[in-house]
């Protein structure tokens, strides 16, 4: 199936991934940190973790220094105009990302990961608690349910995908059905589903496909 088409511009997208790297431990010969960022760490890093509500996150430096930049790179029809609202999505979305610990950048979901099983292994992510982060319609209970599918996920994903989907998913509720096949709750589920049945199936012997034709 088409990706969907990211809402952030590759501007925003690289903020995000430099804001990420922000907060990450520094190593020698690691790319250079934007400036106005190079003051962050791990103790901010710690303080995101800690937050439980959009109040919490929009209480911290980091959180206003991922926002303001991204409302700044916006244009004139991008997905973060400057107000409240932004600011307020982009909390939640900070809040996630402090936990992701490698990124992938491999521009995948973060849901074909949750239903990646090795071998006969079951997927990170059950079945029943996938669904139940899809009808998850208050911002309070969807936040923790990222913070956990991230946490199966062992914290690996495309930190700039990521950012992009959380945010296209708020701006999604409370759309018209019509428009639920364009929307975050729809790929991730193709990718959560389908993408693993297609992995099985390149798997499988070709043998065995023609004997299922």
């Amino acid at each position: 199936m088409k990706p969907r088409k990211p809402r952030l511009n590759e501007a925003q997208q690289r903020w995000v991934r430099d804001w990420w790297r922000a907060l990450q431990p520094r190593a020698e010969g690691d790319e250079p940190i934007p400036g106005e960022l190079t003051a962050m760490g791990r103790g901010e890093r710690a303080q995101l973790r800690r937050c439980a509500d959009a109040d919490e996150l929009l209480a911290q430096a980091a959180t206003l220094l991922l926002a303001h930049r991204l409302v700044a790179l916006n244009g004139e029809r991008g997905p973060l105009p400057d107000n409240s609202l932004s600011y307020e999505r982009m909390a939640w979305v900070a809040g996630v990302l402090a936990n992701v610990k490698d990124d992938r950048r491999d521009g995948k979901s973060l849901a074909i990961h949750l239903g990646q099983a090795a071998d006969a292994e079951r997927p990170p992510m059950s079945e029943l608690r996938f669904r139940a982060m899809l009808r998850g319609t208050a911002m309070q209970e969807l936040f923790l349910h990222w913070r956990r599918a991230l946490q199966l996920a062992g914290g690996k994903t495309d930190v700039a995908r990521l950012a992009d989907d959380l945010l296209s998913w708020q701006i999604d509720q409370g759309q018209s059905a019509a428009q639920a096949s364009n929307g975050v709750k729809f790929h991730w589920a193709y990718d959560y589903y389908l993408s693993a049945r297609d992995r099985a199936a390149a798997k499988e012997p070709e043998f065995n496909k023609e004997m299922s034709k």
